[in-house]
């Protein structure tokens, strides 16, 4: 049974004690204390309010040992048994590191659990061979109570304090076991009714329900509650500063690569921040086909003047997103594949031209009026906007389409009879091993080929070590200290087997399929992306039909969609098919691929290109140079060869020449030394 909220779990009654809440034998007081009250005196009802359900539980608790409260073994006189010597601790004032055999100052909670065990068999009623008297039940509430502080890391620190003291100005003297336990249940005591009137609380809030402060436009609080004049706060709601923690600390530790991987997620927050504003009726008109047409002369004054919170709150979004976009703008200056080529400096002016008007525009909501210098601002920014969210909208819906393109080239290799082998990085899962079949089933990464084997190299994934099942205590001891120990068995186990499983593998290409999950996700991410860019408004201008726009771009948009659709839907057939899903799939994925990479060129304006050929399963020849004798470096190069081993021989003569000459002139000094 679980302990009352707010109070420690290693408060709990250790097993073979009763449960909070649970009846026993009427507690025994202390010798010379007066008498406890009894049940629905005046004190209680004083103490304890009435009708409370809980509270109620709470009084039936006092019928028993309680294990908190100071307690001593009653003198039973002639009829008194002799206490074994294991248990003479509980009353001779031994205090409890002793008592349980544990360091004060490097506690084992193990050992602690160990002793009490072993204690526990001669005072437990249920051990003891006979009726137990009330001494003995005395004497396993002391137990109980003993071992309730020494587990409990605040109490024992309570109980370590007052028992053995704390030298210094601060400290306190040494006042002894007795003290000290007495100081460390008053403790738990308080813990235990601050929980019981936590329980009471939540029990009348699930009976009543918790009441919501609703606020007005301007902060304040409705009902009677509201604020006085020095509580209401005029400018704390009209400030321009926002919370930007989480983007700081998205951007910090993020690499080039990283940044240019959610380049799209930032560039779609920007769409979608900054649509409210264009959208407003003051500032364009709806047009045919979910498109806009911005006004010649918005109506700038009368919507700050209408609305200017609402403008507020929507330019602080802007403003967030165009600085998330702008940053990621700078950090990909000299990246060759970055996708905001040529609108660095536009997001630029409008990042300082959204603070600068979100500083002044404070000044209007404070007094309630705006003047020209407001509308003119705003008129600005409102113009710089439309043009980032015309060139954005455009850009993006171009990447969607080149994804489209190169989602072909990297799914057709992957699929059965691509005349050809699995490309390096292909996701693969190995069946049919026989040497080996406990990898049956198992996921991997291709990072090769060997064209002499004729065999993959497969790197296989490392399993996820995290199991939350580990976490939750089997146990209903609230220690679980066996469940820790087992535990600990479990995790040496599976390191044992984890060592036996190889890092990489050589496979042939029988023994492994492909593993479609992954384009999948890749494709369903796609899809969503397409649809959620077409959901998007365009801006037309005023001079153009848009009735015309929207039925020429409409049905071509629409048969993008349903392709990638289709292709994602086979996907999903063939991952959930298992090792043949991707035969039954190839041909549908295949002609929708096909297509839709044809009306992505088309919609591009480009011609559609062929997807190239799969990497091949043998060797590729060494490529031939041709070689012309009439070529002039040819020849040059040869000339300076041949001038280069003619100096070498040269020199080699002269070097031999050299020797030959020493040894001579050495001969004849011996023979003039010796005549």
């Amino acid at each position: 049974m679980m302990p009352p909220p707010g109070m420690p779990p290693s408060m709990a009654p250790p097993p073979g004690g009763p449960p909070f809440g649970a009846h026993a034998p009427p507690m025994v007081p202390p010798a010379g204390a007066p008498p406890p009250p009894p049940m629905g005196s005046a004190g209680d009802d004083e103490r304890d309010g009435p009708g409370d359900t809980l509270a109620e539980m709470g009084k039936e608790a006092k019928d028993y040992l309680d294990i908190l409260m100071p307690i001593s073994v009653p003198n039973e006189g002639e009829d008194s048994r002799p206490v074994p010597k294991q248990v003479q601790c509980l009353e001779d004032g031994t205090d409890l590191f002793k008592m349980f055999d544990v360091d004060m100052h490097r506690f084992d909670p193990k050992q602690a659990k160990r002793s009490y065990h072993r204690m526990v068999n001669f005072v437990h009623p249920d051990k003891l061979g006979r009726e137990a008297s009330s001494a003995d039940k005395a004497r396993f509430t002391k137990l109980k109570q003993a071992y309730t502080v020494i587990m409990d890391d605040q109490l024992r620190a309570v109980y370590r304090q007052h028992c053995y003291g704390i030298a210094g100005s601060g400290g306190c003297p040494a006042q002894g076991h007795t003290t000290a336990l007495s100081k460390a249940l008053e403790m738990a005591r308080d813990l235990r009714k601050m929980g019981e009137e936590r329980a009471i609380v939540l029990h009348k809030a699930a009976e009543t329900g918790w009441t919501v402060q609703q606020k007005d436009q301007d902060g304040r609080t409705k009902g009677d509650k509201r604020k006085i004049a020095h509580a209401f706060n005029l400018f704390g709601d009209i400030s321009s500063s926002d919370d930007e923690a989480e983007l700081e600390k998205e951007r910090r530790g993020m690499t080039v690569e990283q940044i240019l991987e959610r380049s799209p997620k930032y560039a779609d927050s920007f769409l979608e921040k900054v649509r409210p504003i264009l959208l407003d009726p003051k500032v364009s008109t709806a047009a045919a086909g979910g498109a806009f047409t911005m006004l010649e002369e918005p109506k700038l004054m009368d919507l700050l003047n209408e609305s200017p919170k609402t403008v507020q709150r929507h330019l602080r979004k802007t403003r967030a997103a165009v600085k998330q976009m702008h940053w990621a703008m700078t950090s990909l200056l000299q990246h060759k594949d970055s996708p905001w080529r040529g609108l660095e400096v536009r997001a630029s002016l409008i990042e300082h031209a959204s603070v600068k008007f979100l500083e002044i525009i404070k000044s209007g909501i404070a007094v309630g009026k705006f003047n020209q210098v407001h509308e003119e601002d705003f008129a600005k920014l409102i113009d710089n906007l439309h043009r980032l969210y015309m060139d954005i909208f455009e850009r993006r819906g171009q990447e969607l389409l080149r994804a489209a393109v190169s989602a072909e080239r990297r799914i057709i290799h992957i699929l059965p009879e691509s005349g050809g082998r699995l490309p390096d990085g292909s996701k693969v899962i190995l069946q049919e091993l026989k040497s080996r079949p406990d990898l049956n089933g198992r996921g991997g990464t291709i990072i090769g080929w060997d064209f002499s084997l004729q065999r993959y190299n497969v790197e296989l994934d490392k399993e996820d070590a995290k199991n939350p099942d580990k976490l939750l205590p089997a146990n209903p001891d609230l220690m679980a200290v066996d469940d820790v120990d087992d535990g600990d068995d479990d995790e040496e186990e599976q390191t044992s087997l984890q060592l036996a499983i190889p890092k990489k593998l050589m496979v042939m290409p029988k023994n492994v399929y492909v593993d479609l999950e992954v384009q999948r996700k890749h494709m369903d991410a796609l899809v969503k992306s397409w649809c959620a860019w077409m959901k998007r408004p365009r801006s037309v201008s005023a001079s153009q039909d848009a009735e015309a726009v929207a039925a020429a771009l409409g049905p071509p948009l629409e048969s993008m969609a349903s392709y990638l659709q289709e292709a994602a839907s086979a996907l999903s057939a063939g991952a959930a098919g298992g090792k043949d899903g991707a035969d039954l799939i190839a041909e549908e994925c295949r002609e929708s691929l096909q297509n839709a990479r044809n009306l992505a060129a088309k919609l591009l304006g480009e011609e559609a290109e062929e997807p190239p050929p799969p990497p091949p399963m043998n060797e590729p020849p060494p490529a031939i140079v041709p070689f012309k004798q009439d070529d002039e470096v040819s020849r040059v190069l040869k000339e300076a060869a041949e001038v280069a081993a003619a100096g070498i021989e040269i020199q080699q003569k002269r070097s031999r020449s050299r020797k030959k000459r020493s040894r001579s002139r050495r001969r004849r000094r011996r023979r003039s030394s010796s005549s």
